[in-house]
C-alpha cells in the first residue's frame, strides 16, 4: 500500500552547540593549562559532557531517534568521568569532540524526516467513509438503522432477518432524493444473498450487482484483470458500503458496528495485494 508521513522535523541549528561547546571546552582548558591551572584538564571534559547532552536533547527532538547519539552522554560519563584505563586528556577530548560533531550533523541530515508509516485498511476504511459522505448525508437516522442491522443480521448469520431488514430498507430508499443507486444495489445484493444462504441454495449467477455507474461510492475498485470472482467481489463491496453508511447514520448501532469494524477490515485486506498500485 502506500506510505504516509507526518511532517518533516524543524530544521533547528542546535547541533551547531555540540561542536562549538566540545571544541570550546577544549580550548578554554589549553589556555588554563598554558597558565599554569592545575585543573584544566576539567574544563575539556566538561566541554565532552556537556555537548553529549546537547546531542542527546537534540537526537530526541527528531521525528526519528538515532540511538547512538541518544547514549553520548553515558559514553562521555564512561569514558570521561568513570575511573578507567583511559587517558582523559587532550588528544582522547579533540576525538571524542569531533565524533559527536559527526554524529551532530548525520542527526541533523539524515534522522529529520519521519519514516514512512504504512498505510493501513483501517485509514483505507476511514478515507472510503469520509468519501462517501454524500451517500449517507441524505439517509434518515431510521432508514440508516435497517441498513445497519440488515447487516448485522447477515453477521449474525441470521439470513431470513438480513433479507428481511435489507427489503424494508429498499422500500425507505425509493423517497430519497438524490437516490443512492449504489447503496440500493448493496442491498439487493446483500438480500439475495441472505436469502440463498437462508434456503441453503446456490446461485451461480446472482441477479443483483453493481453497475458501472456506482464504481465510484465503492471501496474496493480493481481494474478488470485483477478480478477473479465477481460476484465476491460485489458481496464484498456490498458488505463494505453498508458498514460505512451504517456507523454513520444508526447512533443506536453504532457501538454493536465498531465492534464488528474487524470483520469489515479483514474484507479490505483480502484485496490489499490487489489494491496496491
Amino acid at each position: 500500500m502506500k506510505t504516509t508521513t507526518t511532517p518533516s522535523g524543524s530544521k533547528s541549528r542546535l547541533w551547531r552547540a555540540v561542536p562549538a561547546v566540545s571544541f570550546g571546552g577544549i580550548g578554554i582548558e589549553l589556555l588554563l593549562f598554558s597558565v599554569g591551572f592545575p585543573y584544566a584538564v576539567w574544563a575539556g571534559i566538561a566541554g565532552c559532557v556537556v555537548a553529549s547532552c546537547i546531542l542527546f536533547y537534540q537526537a530526541y527532538l527528531k521525528p526519528r531517534r538515532d540511538i547512538v547519539s541518544l547514549f553520548t552522554p553515558l559514553y562521555a560519563f564512561l569514558i570521561f568521568i568513570v575511573p578507567n584505563e583511559i587517558s582523559s586528556g587532550v588528544i582522547v577530548q579533540t576525538f571524542y569532540a569531533a565524533t559527536i560533531t559527526l554524529l551532530a550533523v548525520r542527526v541533523e541530515k539524515m534522522f529529520n524526516t519521519p519514516k514512512p508509516r504504512e498505510r493501513t485498511m483501517k485509514d483505507v476504511l476511514n478515507e472510503y467513509i469520509s468519501r462517501i459522505a454524500p451517500i449517507f448525508a441524505v439517509i434518515d437516522e431510521e432508514t440508516g438503522h435497517l441498513i445497519a442491522q440488515s447487516l448485522l443480521t447477515y453477521k449474525f448469520g441470521l439470513y431470513g432477518s438480513a433479507a428481511e431488514k435489507s427489503t424494508e430498507a429498499l422500500a425507505r430508499l425509493k423517497s430519497v432524493t438524490p437516490f443512492p443507486g449504489a447503496l440500493a444495489a448493496a442491498l439487493s445484493i446483500l438480500r439475495e444473498r441472505a436469502g440463498d444462504l437462508a434456503d441453503s441454495r446456490v446461485t451461480a449467477s446472482p441477479e443483483h450487482t453493481f453497475a458501472e455507474a456506482d464504481y465510484d461510492d465503492l471501496a474496493i475498485r480493481l481494474r478488470p484483470d485483477r478480478i477473479e470472482d465477481p460476484t465476491a467481489l460485489d458481496l464484498d463491496n456490498a458488505l463494505v458500503l453498508l458498514y460505512a453508511v451504517g456507523i454513520e447514520t444508526s447512533p443506536d448501532d453504532e457501538q454493536a458496528l465498531e465492534e464488528h469494524q474487524r470483520f469489515v477490515i479483514q474484507i479490505l485486506e483480502s484485496y490489499k495485494e490487489k489494491l496496491t498500485p
